[in-house]
Parts: C-alpha cells; sequence; structure tokens
C-alpha cells in the first residue's frame, strides 16, 4: 500500500495497489457540519466492486457510472455529520492483488456492490470476492452488501445460494416484508413493515449461514435481508439494490433489451424503449401521477430517504461501533 496527499484537507489517503482511479479515490469527503479545524476522515470504506471487467466496460461505452461509483455517491449522500474516505478496488481485474488481514483491518467497513456472476459459479473471480468476504468476518470489519453481497456473504459463512425456480425478480419488487427479528433490527429503524424495492436477481439465497438471521424476504425471494454476527461484528445484506434510482434503472434495462424480451418481461424490443423513456420521464419529474399509477411506484422508490435508509443507518453503526 501507499499513501497519497487527500485534496481537500491535506491528510494521507490510502489505497490499494490494484486501484483503477475514480472520482472518489483518494478522496475524503468532508461535510459541511464539520469545521475545517476538525479532520473529516472518520470513516474508512473499502468498496468492493464485483462486476466482470465485460460488464463494466459495458457501463462504461454507455456512459452509465460504475456501481462502485454509486455506492460511494450513495454512503457519502447518507453520512451526514461524518466524513467519509472510499478506497475502490475491482477484484475481477487480473492486476487484482488482496489486501492483507492487517490492511482489512484498518477499515471501518466494507461494501460489496452487485455483480453479473453467480455465486456458484466455479470462477476465480468469484472465489476472490468469496475469499474476501469471508477475511471480513475474520478480521472484525462490519460490511454492507446488495444482491451479489448478500448471496455471498451467505457462501462465505456456509450457507446456499440457487437460482431461483421462480425466475428472475426485476423492476420493482413487491410486499418486502421484515420478520420479527427484522422490525428490531438497527438496519430497518424508521423502516415501515412493508415497502417496494429495486430487485435485479436471478438468484436466491436458500440455506442461511450460521450465525445469518432473516431479516425480510418477499413471496418471490425468502431471503430479502440478512445481518450476519461474527467476532464481534455486526454486518448487513440486502438483496435489492437501495443504490438504484430510475434513471440508472431504466439504463440497465435499455442495455438488456435483447435479453428482458427473450424472457418475457417485455413483448417486443420497442416496448423496451418505451418504458425506460418513461421511467426517466418519471426521474425528472416525480410528481407524474400518471406514471406513479402506470407503473405503481411511490415514496419507497422515489423517496431516496425511505429507499436508502438501510445504508443511513449502517453508517450510524459504525459510527456508534467505530474503534
Amino acid at each position: 500500500p501507499c499513501t497519497a496527499l487527500c485534496g481537500l484537507c491535506g491528510g494521507f489517503a490510502r489505497h490499494h495497489p490494484a486501484f483503477t482511479p475514480t472520482p472518489h479515490n483518494l478522496t475524503r469527503i468532508l461535510p459541511p457540519s464539520l469545521p475545517p479545524s476538525i479532520h473529516p476522515c472518520l470513516h474508512a470504506i473499502h468498496i468492493l466492486d464485483s462486476y466482470a471487467q465485460k460488464s463494466r466496460d459495458e457501463f462504461n461505452r454507455v456512459g452509465m457510472p460504475l456501481a462502485s461509483s454509486l455506492y460511494a455517491d450513495m454512503i457519502t449522500a447518507n453520512s451526514a455529520g461524518v466524513g467519509v474516505e472510499f478506497d475502490t478496488i475491482f477484484p475481477c481485474e487480473e492486476a487484482y492483488v488482496p489486501p492483507t488481514d492487517d490492511e482489512l483491518a484498518t477499515y471501518d467497513g466494507c461494501a460489496f456492490t452487485g455483480s453479473s456472476y453467480s455465486a456458484y459459479d466455479d470462477n476465480v473471480d468469484v472465489h476472490r470476492q468469496v475469499d474476501l468476504m469471508a477475511r471480513t468476518f475474520e478480521t472484525g470489519v462490519s460490511s454492507f452488501g446488495s444482491c451479489w453481497g448478500l448471496q455471498i456473504a451467505a457462501v462465505a459463512c456456509g450457507g446456499k445460494v440457487e437460482l431461483n425456480p421462480k425466475g428472475r425478480e426485476v423492476g420493482v419488487g413487491r410486499k418486502v416484508m421484515l420478520s420479527g427479528e427484522g422490525r428490531d433490527h438497527p438496519m430497518f429503524s424508521g423502516k415501515k413493515a412493508a415497502f417496494e424495492v429495486f430487485e435485479s436477481h436471478s438468484d436466491e439465497v436458500t440455506e442461511l449461514p450460521e450465525g445469518g438471521v432473516l431479516l425480510a424476504g418477499n413471496d418471490h425471494t425468502r431471503v430479502q435481508a440478512m445481518a450476519v454476527d461474527r467476532n464481534g461484528t455486526s454486518s448487513w445484506f440486502v438483496q435489492y439494490h437501495p443504490e438504484y434510482d430510475l434513471k440508472y434503472f431504466s439504463s440497465l434495462i435499455r442495455i438488456r433489451t435483447e435479453r428482458m424480451t427473450s424472457m418475457g418481461f417485455f413483448k417486443k424490443e420497442e416496448d423496451v424503449g418505451v418504458y425506460c423513456d418513461e421511467l426517466n420521464e418519471l426521474h425528472d419529474d416525480p410528481a407524474r401521477l400518471d406514471l406513479l399509477w402506470k407503473y405503481g411506484i411511490d415514496s419507497d422508490i422515489i423517496d431516496v430517504g425511505i429507499k436508502q435508509a438501510e445504508v443511513k443507518n449502517w453508517v450510524a453503526h459504525l459510527s456508534a461501533t467505530k474503534r
């Protein structure tokens, strides 16, 4: 590892040799509520961009942000009153060098994005990430992850992930309901007992790992949220995507036009364009009652404070348990 001067506060920002520079690498975000005399870098967050190189190349080609950038933006937006420092690595790159346990232990938290892989794939990129997830538990670093993050957390701890026989869950996931444990869990503080979310996955956790607690589920996917407590540290995971918004999701569907049509979600490819255009219109004007009604979208999807409450609560958890 090496160090570089932070452009905002003049302090040192760590980074890992496997970095690919992004706007968030080597950056510390100073919240307005902190005076300049107080060092802003209160939380060091390790972001794992879990997508295959092919997928990231496709995102770049069409001008979509990478998953790691979505995560950095989301965590920053939910870090009111504290500073955040991000180190981003790409474990699917050939040049990837895994952080050591000592390096991992210096972080306050790790964040795992979604991915184009399945957790049961016999693939070096998958093995790397499952191993890294397992080591976050061993080193006592709290993690948060969505979709793929939840699935590899289950596998890393001895659980099981399989293809969902009900098919792909994509779009707005309906009637996600908190379990009894979920209603009492700090990840869902301020959240309704039933809510709707962005979904995009074909696999599901079919066996919880030892120490895993089911926090939420719906009729399509039994495990929509899970907590794992190990080595005195609690890590939180969701199957859905709080990092998405309507604009990003419409772009994701558009680049998967042929796939979405062949799976039967649209009758013809032209319908995908209409759907994506209208989601973009709703993103630009969230008061469009016609589109809200047409697609059954409400504040669970539109209101960032509701949609990302889990992330805000995780950052608060990091503050409360900071070593």
